[in-house]
């Protein structure tokens, strides 16, 4: 199996947050965002012309508050917020949530360990502290969206949301890349959970490449294990497209349906940028943030 290259001047990044750039916590306002990652982020950015983007579950305000003082082209909510490269937002029309929010709210109350986010334009049911929940939790959510027209239940790691109906990262992705500095390059969507499919399967369709961190059956067609390997690549990415190391010139091939691709060389790599990609690093937790969808 081929390795990850490095990321090429020709390619668009798409990345995604929670379990990608930064390590899932048990509560989402604990996320840590690694010292040097906002520096390599920023350095990639001016790197790619400014073809690199965020693609989350979390809100932008919270994925800028996570990544101050860098603000980079963003779709939060699955793509139902989205800031394009000139820092103009579109939003999707908010859907009535307030019925829907009653219909939860009672039953999150009543079981010890979930717990009910309402984003601007979306709900999620969290039971990362109860996952034995699992089941009850889809089945709640499924009757008490019910006859609801215009959202759709959407499963995560330990999580369950309700969203407007259409929306996925997959669009947000289809989105970004009409316009410029993004329109005309090779995608690389990095991503973990189950959400993060119809990102790699819009990659893959634009002729890209998507990059899983973990490994499970995936649209993805490489992988890396963990967090840690991905920032790792990231970090190297930077320093080579620098002149700091060797890089590989094309972006990995796309694979057989089914096949990943892990790159052994990212766990040697430094965990943080060198001082041309360095700047403030973001890191610690951040209070203000709410939300652990990746």
């Amino acid at each position: 199996m081929s390795s990850l290259p490095l990321i090429d001047p020709d390619n668009a990044l798409f990345l995604d947050f929670d379990g990608t750039l930064a390590d899932l916590a048990p509560r989402p306002e604990l996320v840590q965002v690694e010292a040097g990652l906002v520096g390599t982020l920023r350095a990639l950015h001016r790197q790619l012309g400014g073809a690199v983007a965020i693609v989350s579950g979390r809100t932008i305000a919270e994925l800028d508050a996570f990544l101050a003082p860098l603000q980079l082209p963003t779709a939060g909510v699955h793509g139902a917020e989205l800031r394009d490269a000139e820092g103009r937002r579109l939003e999707v029309p908010a859907p009535d949530l307030d019925r829907l929010h009653r219909r939860l709210e009672d039953f999150a109350r009543g079981h010890p360990g979930l717990r009910l986010e309402r984003k601007p334009m979306a709900l999620a049911v969290h039971y990362r502290a109860a996952p034995e929940l699992e089941t009850l939790v889809r089945e709640q959510v499924a009757q008490a969206l019910g006859d609801v027209s215009g959202l759709e239940m959407l499963h995560g790691k330990m999580v369950v949301e309700v969203k407007p109906a259409g929306v996925t990262k997959g669009s947000a992705v289809e989105l970004i890349m009409r316009s410029p500095p993004f329109a005309g390059r090779l995608p690389i969507f990095a991503g973990d959970d189950v959400t993060d499919e119809d990102g790699f399967a819009m990659v893959a369709h634009l002729g890209g490449v998507g990059v899983l961190v973990g490994q499970r059956a995936s649209a993805a067609t490489v992988s890396v294990p963990a967090p840690a390997d991905l920032r790792a690549w990231l970090h190297r990415s930077a320093r080579a497209l620098d002149g700091g190391e060797a890089a590989e010139t094309h972006a990995p091939p796309a694979a057989h349906a089914g096949e990943t691709r892990s790159d052994p060389d990212t766990a040697a790599a430094p965990a943080a940028a060198t001082a041309a990609t360095a700047g403030p690093s973001g890191s610690g937790s951040n209070p203000s943030a709410s939300t652990t969808s990746s």
